[in-house]
């Protein structure tokens, strides 16, 4: 069986209708909102010459575009709302921008609005707008431009997304911000230039990677040391709630809301890195984790009999599940899932008590999260012994993953296939192996990041004989393998990226600019790397 043949998502909660695909909508919503966004970034630069301060408003685009990654869960009418509100943000600049010319007794540089909308329309009469619009530019692109299109807006996601995360702990990026408008005012030019595109790519990859670097500050400062940790997977009886997500903060603030000692607090997903932090090791309410780690909502979800938080920007797909014990911290929350803002934990902590809850709970194996700083000092250090002696071939590394059933399999075989003189370093999949080091760090990417530096401060990240296998696909990899090329790597292996993160067609356009390999089977990949080696 081929790791990335046949049905990829089988496991995980991908599977689910709209999560491994894009809605025709979803797609035509997305191309609306950027022709909307670009629109009101060309006006902003505008009015910035003319010594308007127009931070707020460049704000409000960085959080509509990262809004775009989580939108598979809403309704229509959100749908609709989403962009009459931005469509009228938008005439409101445009209008500012022409009368302030006006004052200064300049000609004003109006272009003609590629949309033009009123509150009667339906949401099927704009986005037929747009996408007749969409598909005219598209008819005058050439492939490669097209690609590169696509490209750029995947990074202006990127970095969006990794600006609002670092805005969770009060840090905001100016640099960034003004990166993201100058690279959605390119859209605007009649003649879109790949050499410009290529240059704002390389740029806004470089930037995500110091926002990464600043969250990573940012957690460790708040959150306190990371240590080696044991984590339960079991539960115990009594009202509960699920944190899913990625939003450390939020599940912080909830914790810190919680005065009732008889509610237990369980971390799902990604979250699991929490308890590695000392922060988070002194709440009492926080118990343990629960559900598989291949992100499976559907089953997780259904089964837990307690209420539900979804943390900012979290992308599960909930469509198929029972509402009403359903909460997020996004402003704008799917049909059926209340939106109880930043910091307002009162919803939750009520329905809580109101639920079912565990009546027995259940006493599984726990796990292992986290790490010890000086033993992971100790490691490296032996490992860049033996590389530099020429002890270690080929050194792997496996970085985050979905954690599906066939992706373990994957590991395992290759593992089992994989020479003893080989080493690899894992932040996914663990076995008993003297050839491999597992550092559990739960998809939490600031922290990855952290330890590789200090990895490739010992070895050259530039080797021949290193190799990166990436195993999770999301709205940040394209701009992490980007980083990665421009550092100098040489080996990138990549899983199946899902239509929702980039178009197929593109992203085989991508992995050929950027040398990137896709992984297939175990033993096919390291024969030909063990063969390009000899």
């Amino acid at each position: 069986m081929y790791y990335n043949k046949g049905n990829l998502f089988e496991y995980n909660e991908c599977v689910g209708r709209g999560m491994c695909s894009i809605f025709p909508t979803i797609a035509s919503f997305q191309e609306v909102m950027l022709i909307i966004f670009r629109t009101e970034s060309y006006y902003i630069l505008k009015l910035e010459k003319l010594g308007t301060d127009c931070s707020l408003l460049k704000q409000n685009i960085v959080n509509g575009i990262s809004d775009l990654i989580s939108t598979t869960g809403y309704s229509d009418e959100q749908l609709l709302d989403l962009i009459i509100c931005n469509y009228n943000d938008l005439i409101k600049i445009r209008n500012e921008y022409l009368s302030k010319s006006k004052e200064l007794g300049q000609s004003p540089r109006d272009i003609k609005l590629a949309l033009k909308l009123s509150p009667e329309m339906s949401l099927s009469e704009v986005l037929s707008l747009g996408h007749k619009y969409i598909t005219n530019k598209n008819n005058k692109m050439s492939s490669e431009q097209k690609c590169y299109s696509e490209l750029l807006f995947v990074m202006i996601k990127s970095v969006s997304l990794s600006l609002v995360k670092l805005l969770d702990y009060k840090i905001c990026s100016n640099q960034a911000v003004d990166e993201i408008i100058i690279s959605l005012n390119t859209y605007n030019y009649t003649n879109f230039s790949i050499k410009k595109a290529e240059k704002l790519i390389k740029k806004l990859a470089e930037i995500d990677l110091e926002l990464w670097k600043e969250r990573q500050k940012a957690q460790s400062e708040k959150f306190g040391k990371v240590s080696k940790t044991n984590v339960s997977l079991s539960t115990t009886p009594g009202k509960s709630i699920l944190v899913s997500g990625s939003s450390l903060n939020d599940l912080y603030n909830l914790l810190e809301a919680i005065n009732d000692d008889s509610i237990s607090v369980y971390t799902h997903g990604d979250l699991l890195i929490a308890h590695a932090f000392k922060k988070f090791s002194e709440k009492t309410n926080l118990k343990g984790h629960f559900g598989s780690f291949n992100d499976n909502c559907l089953i997780d979800f259904a089964t837990f009999p307690g209420t539900i938080l979804l943390t900012k920007h979290a992308t599960q797909n909930i469509e198929f599940l029972i509402r009403g014990r359903l909460f997020t911290t996004d402003t704008i929350a799917p049909k059926g899932v209340v939106s109880i803002g930043t910091n307002e934990f009162e919803p939750i902590i009520t329905a809580t008590n109101i639920a079912k809850g565990f009546s027995k709970g259940r006493t599984k194996d726990s796990i292992d999260i986290g790490y010890n700083n000086e033993d992971i000092e100790e490691k490296f250090n032996l490992i860049s012994k033996k590389f530099h002696n020429k002890e270690i071939e080929n050194l792997f590394i496996f970085g985050t993953s979905n954690f599906t059933d066939q992706q373990t399999t994957y590991f395992e075989s290759f593992l089992d296939s994989l020479p003893q003189n080989n080493f690899v370093i894992s932040f996914s999949y663990q076995c008993n192996c003297k050839n491999l080091l597992h550092i559990n760090v739960a998809n939490n990417f600031p922290l990855q990041l952290d330890i590789l530096e200090r990895l490739f401060n010992k070895i050259p990240l530039t080797a021949e004989n290193i190799h990166f296998f990436i195993t999770k696909c999301d709205s940040n990899t394209i701009s992490r393998m980007i980083s990665l090329k421009e550092h100098g790597t040489k080996n990138i292996y990549l899983s199946a990226c899902p239509p929702t993160v980039i178009n197929p067609t593109v992203m085989n356009s991508f992995m050929k600019i950027y040398s990137i390999k896709p992984i297939t089977s175990p033993k096919t990949d390291i024969n030909n790397i063990i063969k390009r080696a000899l």
